[in-house]
């Protein structure tokens, strides 16, 4: 059945995000609102998320669905969706946004797709299958313990800034680097694909990390409890000294 759901989920996460590059490339014009501090949402978010939600109500009607924009019930099985995760960065030109969509059955989180449209590239998982890009298996980076790079995100609630503070003094104490990517769902592709050592996102929400977390955990990465509400996760190989360093905060 997952095998059967995968293929659907990446052609409709890619045609969505085909239209959310098109406007991309044309932001200026957009409608843009805020739902809290530092926390934009324009008119290309809700029109993916409108095509995305139509799309999968097409494809798989018996199926529930949760929209960082619309809502919903998270009630399995499920869609949990962020049209586009990295706002701030689409909206500022910046490459690293993504379509974010997991899908949920009465085991937890069980297919993942993550499509970032101005890189061209889907990251996808099934629970027990594995993780792949372009059909070849992720491999992440191994275990080592020392001049690591690791991808921190963290959002802009009152307090988060001495978690992501505090992470930063004791990782680069120890002469590891740090990167900013603006995107939680991308920050840990970037670490199941082995372009970053690991990722930590402090306080997101469930649409934001949901697929990353399942596509890290298939592609043999440790990370935290999923998170169905809000949560911090991190993403790590096994036997990481990394382990020491991005302990959850909330």
């Amino acid at each position: 059945m997952l095998q059967e759901i995968l293929p659907k989920a990446c052609l409709i996460a890619e045609e969505a995000g085909a239209y959310a590059l098109e406007v991309f490339h044309k932001r200026d014009q957009l409608q843009i609102d805020s739902k809290g501090l530092l926390d934009y949402v324009s008119e290309a978010d809700r029109e993916v998320e409108r095509r995305i939600k139509t799309a999968l109500a097409t494809a798989f009607p018996t199926h529930g669905f949760k929209g960082e924009e619309t809502g919903g019930e998270m009630a399995p099985p499920c869609w949990v969706i962020d049209p586009i995760d990295g706002t701030t960065n689409y909206l500022y030109g910046r490459p690293d946004f993504c379509v974010s969509m997991a899908f949920l059955d009465e085991e937890g989180p069980a297919v993942a797709v993550v499509h970032a449209p101005f890189h061209r590239r889907t990251i996808y998982a099934a629970r027990g299958i594995g993780a792949f890009e372009d059909g070849v298996k992720l491999q992440p980076r191994q275990a080592c313990d020392h001049e690591l790079v690791v991808n921190l995100c963290f959002n802009y609630k009152q307090g988060n800034n001495l978690d992501f503070l505090h992470k930063v003094n004791r990782l680069v104490s120890k002469k590891h680097q740090i990167r900013i990517c603006g995107s939680a769902a991308w920050a840990l592709c970037e670490a199941a694909t082995g372009q970053v050592d690991g990722a930590y996102n402090g306080c997101v929400n469930s649409w934001d990390v949901l697929g990353g977390q399942l596509i890290c955990a298939e592609a043999g990465l440790e990370t935290g409890p999923y998170v169905y509400d809000t949560g911090s996760v991190y993403a790590y190989p096994k036997d990481s000294v990394l382990s020491e360093f991005l302990v959850p905060y909330l």
